[in-house]
């Protein structure tokens, strides 16, 4: 009886901590909306520190470019957005994301 409640502890314990483990990685529409986000920060001619501001004006028939060049429309942007407000750990983790993203373009 011992052995068996140790083996299910051990087990429970196992599957909690792979639990863990994958919510530390972003998922294919995390890194798609980090990519997103990311071109339409360039676009609208956000910099970081220190840069001189480029010219970027983003109207909306360019943001809409934008989604057709992400494959992402309005209502799928909307849950996303939702989805981060609920888990403000994901969206810094998604945040971070946008930030490599920025860098690599900038290279």
């Amino acid at each position: 009886m011992l052995r068996r409640f140790s083996f299910i502890a051990l087990f429970a314990l196992l599957i909690a901590g792979c639990g863990l483990q994958t919510q530390d990685k972003l998922n294919a529409d995390d890194l798609h909306f980090a990519s997103f986000y990311a071109d339409y920060l360039a676009r609208s001619g956000v910099t970081a520190k220190g840069d001189t501001p480029p010219i970027g004006d983003l109207t909306s028939a360019g943001l809409d470019t934008l989604f057709v060049r992400h494959k992402l429309d309005q209502r799928t942007f909307d849950a996303r957005l939702q989805a981060y407000s609920r888990n403000p750990e994901l969206w810094r983790k998604v945040l971070q994301e946008v930030r490599r993203n920025l860098a690599s373009q900038k290279q």
